[in-house]
């Protein structure tokens, strides 16, 4: 596979970590417990890195399979 499809798949991975972020972090906005809300928010902001890293790699890929098209 070339950098093009592999620059997408980081992408879409991206857009799923985002997603599920957004979901995690309002869970943690109605949950009555603390530790509950605390938990989802340490969550949250690991799959925060993620998503960064996914977001870099794939935009650095895709990047990188235009540079070898032209």
């Amino acid at each position: 596979m070339e950098y093009m499809g592999w620059g997408k798949e980081y992408l879409q991975q991206a857009d799923r970590l985002q997603k599920r972020i957004g979901q995690l972090r309002e869970k943690a906005r109605t949950v009555s417990s603390r530790e509950e809300a605390d938990e989802l928010a340490r969550r949250a902001a690991l799959l925060y890195d993620m998503y960064l890293d996914c977001l870099h790699a794939g935009r650095l890929l895709q990047k990188r399979g235009r540079r070898n098209a032209a």
